[in-house]
Order: C-alpha cells, then structure tokens, then sequence
C-alpha cells in the first residue's frame, strides 16, 4: 500500500495535468465547431453590358461575372452586381464610391494612375471589322489608318497604336450601333474586341447581315492588339487588403479546372449545344475521322459541342467555279455523353439538331 501511495504522490499531479489540457483541449474544439462562421461581406460591384463577357441577360452574367463573383466569394465576400448603361458611369460609380470594384476594363495608363488592379482575368483580342461589301482596306502605315474613319464605342480605352494614329474616334453607344454605322457607310472600320464584334454580329437586333463583314488579319499594332481584362477597385488601403486576397484566391483559380470551365464560356463554338441524330437507314449516328470514314457508331440523343463550323455554315455555300458541291459537309464535335464521351470527332452536318438554350 505505502509503494501505491508513493506512486500516487509522484505521479498524481502530472496525470491531472494531462487530464485538464485534454479536458480544455476538448472544450475549445467544440466551442470552435459549435461558433458560426462569420457571415460573407457584402460588396457592390459595377459592370456593363457587354457580351459574351458580361451581361444581365447571359447565363450567371456571363463568364467575366462568374469568374468574379467566384474569386470575391471564396475571398470571404458577397458580391452584388450592378450594369451600367455605359462603361463611363461604371468609372463614375466606382469613382464616387457608389460600388466598390469594376470589372472587365482594359488596363490602360489612365486607369492605372487612378485605380488598383488585379492580376490578369482573360486575355482580350481587339481587331478592326470592315464591310467586305467594300472591300478590304489596305493599312501599313499610321498614315492609312489615319486617313480612315475609325469608329469606336464610347467609354473604351483602346491600345496606344491606334490611339496615336487616329486624331478622333467616330464613337457609338454600343457596338449593334458602331457595326450598323459600318453597315451604313458612316465609318470605314470599327474597332472592337473580336468575341465582343462576333457576339454583337449575332444579335437579332442588329439588321445587317453578319457575312457581310470580317476583319483584318494579322499581327501588325496598327490593326490587332491583344489586351488583358482586370478587376479594378479604388486606391485605398482597404481596397488594397481586398485585391490581395483577390489575386490570391484568382491564382489558386487560375490553376483548377474551374477557371477552365468558366473561361471556355468565351469560345462561342464551345458553347453551342447539339443533338445528334442519325442520317441513313441504320438507327445509329456515325462517328467519322476528319476523312469521313466510320470511327465509331452511336445511339439516336448523343450530345455533343460543335468544335468548329466548317465554311458552309459561316461562310458561303457555293462550290468553286469548276467544281461540284460536296456530297456532304463534316462538322467536327467533342461528344458530352454517351460511351463515346470525351472524343474529338466529325459527324456528318445533317446529324446536328440544335439543342434549344437552356437545355
């Protein structure tokens, strides 16, 4: 009994020690658990309409607004959305403290002395649309730019080049309106986004038709530029905190599938949904190789996305002087269901039934 006690006495105090610090480590855990987490901060953030980058008719606003909305969330905030009607006010609510933070802009010296921006969100291509009905103009020098009419929307900062060679832009509220010009014969080019003038071509409120236009090629500054778009917020210390969890949570994104997914939305064949249907007798889809020999076969309802719209559908339909029609048009698609999910092939264009939006 006395060499219990003697235990007892020795080793008593440091076992009720490890009993308090688990007992306390017990009762932190559970506090931690049981404490609610602290609510996301709302933000208001101003955009304009502007597809498909961004707008309150596309699908989450479009793919710049759910890339936004996704990095501000993960960051610990509750971003709130508010269009524009012009990319001038959007400056001005921002300016005023009317919101906290703009997005997509072009990162130009202006705004740079004026404002914070965030790191790369897309990278933006900008081109110049003619009327083929006229021609195409012919621009190697600052000199044949400048003694073009050059249109513009109002509230763009376009790239230096352009900026140097033209004394004054033709601007138009939207680019429906700067194309309809061009339509019209009012400007000899329009300087726009390339994603930006395609979606705009497509739009039912525009009456010209879009085949009727294309823009210059290349790589020469006076006619091409390709531009980053930016999450931009006023120079304050607090602002500052936010765009530093903002840069954080955007290159973590930048490295996921998610940031591949939203940014994919852009490509506007990415986003065209078909069904496909069976062209002969069989009751199954052909699956072809680029030569139009049968790869694999498929049953009636298999989706896929149209990768690229061959000539016939964008272009113009008419075979060559001399030659015949094709018997048959190829339209490469990536498969999105099915056993056959995941391939890059080509069906024959009749197989394609468009697939209503939405679905």
């Amino acid at each position: 009994m006395s060499t219990v006690l003697r235990r007892l006495r020795t080793w008593g105090p440091v076992v009720a020690l490890i009993a308090t610090v688990l007992v306390a480590a017990a009762i932190v855990a559970v506090g931690v658990r049981s404490s609610p987490t602290a609510p996301p901060r709302p933000v208001l953030i101003s955009s304009g309409d502007w597809a498909p980058f961004v707008g309150p008719d596309l699908p989450h606003g479009g793919p710049m607004t759910e890339l936004v909305v996704e990095v501000l969330s993960r960051s610990g905030y509750r971003p709130e959305i508010r269009y524009a009607s012009s990319w001038a006010l959007t400056e001005d609510q921002l300016g005023s403290g009317a919101s906290i933070g703009m997005f997509p802009l072009v990162g130009s010296q202006s705004r740079r002395d004026r404002f914070l921006l965030s790191d790369r969100l897309v990278d933006f291509e900008y081109v110049l649309f003619y009327d083929r009905r006229e021609g195409e103009p012919r621009i190697s020098s600052a000199a044949d730019l400048s003694a073009l009419r050059v249109g513009g929307i109002a509230g763009y900062d376009y790239w230096d080049e352009l900026e140097s060679a033209v004394a004054g832009l033709v601007e138009f509220d939207s680019t429906v309106q700067g194309f309809q010009a061009l339509a019209d014969g009012k400007i000899d080019v329009l300087a726009e986004g390339l994603l930006s003038g395609q979606a705009a071509l497509a739009d039912p409120s525009l009456a010209a038709d879009a085949g009727d236009f294309g823009h210059l090629r290349g790589d020469d500054p006076l006619v091409h530029s390709v531009e980053g778009l930016y999450f931009m917020m006023p120079k304050t210390r607090e602002a500052a905190t936010v765009m530093r969890e903002f840069n954080a949570e955007l290159a973590q994104m930048r490295r996921s599938r998610d940031y591949e997914e939203i940014v994919a939305e852009l490509e506007p064949s990415a986003t065209q949904e078909v069904t496909l249907e069976p062209t002969g007798g069989g009751g199954l889809v052909e699956l072809l190789d680029d030569k139009g020999a049968v790869l694999l076969l498929a049953p009636r309802g298999t989706r896929a996305r149209v990768i690229s719209w061959p000539e016939a559908f964008v272009g113009s339909a008419r075979a060559p002087a001399g030659r015949a029609p094709a018997k048959r048009i190829l339209v490469q698609v990536k498969i999105t269901n099915g056993p056959a999910q995941g391939r890059a092939l080509y069906v024959d264009a009749r197989a394609l039934l468009l697939t209503p939006e939405g679905l």
